[in-house]
């Protein structure tokens, strides 16, 4: 299999190697971990018109990632509130079928905006999957691993660089002081491989396919019922 770097740019600064951490930006302070959550991150792998099983160029059999940072900007202000942590893999259900990032508890308010880091492990970190950490050396370490077929030839797709992805909720999300909301991300892995209807190939294509994942998250929602559309 041969395998491919895509590029992607940004850091993701101030980062705690393990634990969880959150704390609000902009002299907000450190803010005391609290044992009741009150926000649900989800994912979701967005179908496409090329997510079928008989699709007879493209078939992608894992999609994992390295999620370290999260951002919830407030509505109408430069504040913000963080949620740090240790390395986090994400591995994407290709049935859309809604997956569980975490919950957590950030400072109580309405946020419009979301900002999330991926990031290949640091020198110090042992993530819980071997795929994105292969070897001890810097390009042994991967933010984003991808693995399927190409006309049925097996290919594996691998980043070694960080990414910074800003979603624009339409509806500022309420975040409360006493129970839970639950945000939705959406994505598509598989229009990072189609170009108006032209699927592009990840062993020659490499460009192509980094311009499509910069931006490929689709959008962030309130999704209290799961099911993949903002209430």
């Amino acid at each position: 299999m041969k395998r491919i770097a895509w590029f992607l740019r940004a850091a993701a600064p101030c980062v705690a190697a393990t634990g969880l951490l959150v704390f609000g930006c902009k002299d907000l302070g450190s803010e005391v971990i609290d044992p009741n959550p009150n926000i649900q991150l989800s994912i979701q792998a967005a179908g496409s018109v090329l997510h079928k099983p008989n699709h007879e160029v493209l078939h992608l059999i894992s999609v994992k990632a390295l999620l370290k940072k999260m951002v919830f900007a407030d509505a109408g202000s430069d504040d913000s509130s963080d949620v740090h942590r240790g390395p986090m893999i994400v591995n994407l259900d290709l049935n859309a079928r809604m997956t569980t990032l975490d919950a957590t508890r950030i400072r109580p308010g309405a946020y419009d905006r979301v900002r999330f880091f991926l990031h290949k492990p640091e020198d110090d970190e042992i993530p819980s999957d071997p795929a994105v950490r292969t070897g001890s050396g810097g390009d042994d370490r991967y933010s984003v691993v991808i693995t399927g077929l190409y006309h049925d030839t097996p290919f594996t797709f691998t980043s070694r660089e960080s990414a910074r992805q800003e979603l624009q909720m339409g509806t500022p999300l309420t975040v409360p002081e006493s129970g839970i909301v639950n945000l939705t991300l959406k994505v598509d892995p598989y229009a990072w491989f189609e170009d108006n209807g032209l699927v592009l190939d990840p062993i020659v294509q490499e460009k192509q396919i980094d311009d499509r994942i910069k931006g490929s998250f689709a959008s962030a929602f309130k999704d209290n019922d799961r099911n993949g559309d903002p209430d």
